[in-house]
């Protein structure tokens, strides 16, 4: 019998060195220090809860921040930070959802694929395109 999906949880308290991959889950109300790399499908999601800290590197689908994290992100679907969140570091991604209180320092590159009704990256500086 093959074990059901479950999240993986970083619980308050503990803390977790090293880099690991998931398959469906992350919950990190602990401390990271490490990668964290989604090995799945497209519906991965790493959630850095209230009171968690992350330092080093996220690449999943979806990421949503609510604690602390000093990182490297990339997300092919969606990046939230939640009014709690404090970040430094680069993210790359295609949704970003910012919360009124959040603390972001770095750089916010979207990963758009060019065509006429998005935006158009180039050299990392978002050039959008106005309607005629």
């Amino acid at each position: 019998m093959k074990p059901s999906l479950a999240a993986s949880l970083v619980a308050e308290g503990a803390s977790l060195r090293g880099d690991f991959s998931f398959v469906e889950e992350v919950l990190v109300a602990g401390t990271v220090n490490g990668s964290v790399i989604y090995s799945g499908d497209e519906h991965g999601i790493v959630k850095i809860l209230d009171g968690g800290s992350l330092t080093g590197e996220i690449n999943s689908p979806t990421v949503e921040i609510f604690g602390r994290v000093e990182a490297s992100i990339t997300s092919s679907h969606n990046v939230t930070f939640g009014p709690n969140a404090h970040f430094t570091g680069t993210v790359q991604y295609r949704k970003l959802s910012v919360c009124a209180g959040a603390i972001i320092n770095g750089a916010l590159i979207p990963l758009v694929k060019p065509d006429n009704d998005t935006s158009q990256v180039s050299q990392g500086i978002e050039q959008a395109k106005l309607p005629r």
